[in-house]
């Protein structure tokens, strides 16, 4: 517990040293929220206002950037670094490193999407959650199943280039697939269907779901789909993770 704790507090400090980082994951989505605010702060999704529908799809979005260069691309970075070789010499075992890097990106994620919730309340009038707990925990399992999978499409990345080329792939072709950018109803059914084996897909659904009207219990589809991505992508994210350059 220790050793995950002082890992933890390290990746914190490292990632406020970095300034743009800090601007892209904590400015970048408060000026797209503000963007689309522009275009359609007026307009009603489902019936339900452009902050209701945008903000938790956002924080969703932000989720799973976190998850592809706060951790992916970090580790790969790390490993061509020989940062985690050196790692490897001491008896910090592979899961307590990922598991610190999920806490990081956990809580660099949180602040995140408090100042997202902040921005909308103050200049969108974004009510808070009708579901709050709901909300909450479908946050905790969209944590569970985005991390992992994040590591595990970055684990075969031979270099820090290729790892980030893998998540601005994944991270833009989800944006504009899943709901987040653009509602899925102004999508051809083809893409609609596309969009179902997306893991933000069900992010942004169960996000948006859980804030507007519906408790977690009544979205069992999406709880178990993400259930299970959490499930098998923490299994291979660990049994595929690798320490050095030379294990790939």
């Amino acid at each position: 517990m220790e050793a995950l704790l002082r890992l933890t507090a390290m990746e914190v400090r490292l990632f406020f040293r970095e300034k743009e980082t800090v601007f892209w994951t904590f400015l970048f989505p408060v000026l797209i929220i503000w963007l689309f605010g522009s275009m359609f702060g007026e307009q009603k999704f489902n019936g339900r206002g452009f902050a209701e529908m945008y903000i938790p799809a956002w924080i969703g979005a932000n989720l799973l950037s976190t998850a592809l260069f706060g951790v992916g691309t970090i580790l790969t970075q790390y490993r061509e670094q020989g940062v985690l070789r050196r790692l490897r010499a001491t008896p910090v075992r592979p899961v307590t490193v990922m598991t610190a890097h999920l806490l990081q990106g956990a809580l660099v994620f949180l602040i995140s999407a408090l100042i997202l919730v902040g921005f909308g309340m103050a200049v969108y009038d974004l009510r808070l959650p009708l579901y709050p707990g709901s909300f909450l925990a479908a946050v905790g399992l969209a944590v569970f199943a985005l991390y992992p999978f994040a590591i595990f499409a970055t684990s075969f990345a031979k270099d820090n280039r290729s790892s980030a080329a893998i998540s601005s792939v994944l991270l833009n072709v989800m944006l504009f697939l899943s709901g987040a950018t653009f509602p899925l109803e102004m999508m051809p059914e083809f893409i609609r269907q596309v969009a179902k084996i997306l893991p933000l897909y069900y992010v942004v659904d169960l996000f948006q779901a859980t804030w507007n009207g519906s408790p977690l219990w009544e979205n069992t589809g999406s709880v178990g789909v993400l259930a299970g991505i959490a499930v098998v992508f923490t299994y291979l994210a660990v049994r595929f993770f690798r320490w050095t350059s030379r294990e790939m």
